[in-house]
């Protein structure tokens, strides 16, 4: 099995590079949720994570929330490929710029992955995020600064520029209720479906 650069990269760290990784996610979305409320009663809570990094991101990916909510949650991760998330269990090969698989669910989740996308499908897997909701779930969007504050559509390592601003006034001419809650690394963009 060979490996994209970007995901060997990940394999390269250290544990305790990978834990402060997710120490990082956690204080991201204990900030998120002093703002936004998730608004179901699922038990568990159904959530969905677009891409993954590396494999030891999923285990904490369900103690992060888990810590956040103060709820039981199911998580269900999906990638383009998933090679480099061999043997963790409920991982699922998809191009999330296509309809998310078996929703509804309570939040879908995405750290710093729209970058990894053309410009032109950005918006799909934004809409996507948010039709795979039930009423009362969140679709979290985190993101770099670099990517939104691009000035080329093309970042270095083959990256999207993030033209946040175009997305927002698309989410609003589709009436799609959003709260964009600035973080230390970029902002996050929680897409809230009623």
């Amino acid at each position: 099995m060979t490996l994209s650069t970007y995901h060997q990269k990940y394999v390269d760290q250290s544990d305790e590079e990978i834990q402060r990784k997710a120490d990082a996610k956690e204080q991201e979305l204990t900030s998120i949720f002093q703002e936004v409320s998730l608004n179901t009663d699922s038990d568990p809570v159904k959530l969905a994570v677009l891409g993954c990094g590396d494999k030891r991101l999923v285990a904490h990916h369900k103690r992060i929330f888990e810590n956040v909510l103060k709820r039981n949650v199911e998580v269900t991760t999906f990638d383009i490929s998933i090679d480099h998330l061999t043997g963790e269990s409920n991982v699922f090969q998809h191009d999330c710029t296509l309809p998310i698989p078996n929703p509804p669910y309570d939040i879908t989740f995405a750290h710093v992955l729209l970058k990894f996308i053309e410009t032109e499908k950005q918006f799909d897997l934004l809409k996507n995020s948010f039709d795979a909701l039930k009423s009362g779930g969140v679709a979290i969007h985190v993101f770099d600064e670099e990517e939104i504050n691009a000035t080329s559509p093309k970042l270095p390592d083959d990256l999207w520029a993030v033209p946040l601003e175009k997305w927002k006034k698309k989410l609003t001419e589709l009436n799609i209720e959003y709260r964009e809650i600035p973080l230390k690394y970029g902002p996050a963009l929680v897409l809230l479906r009623k």
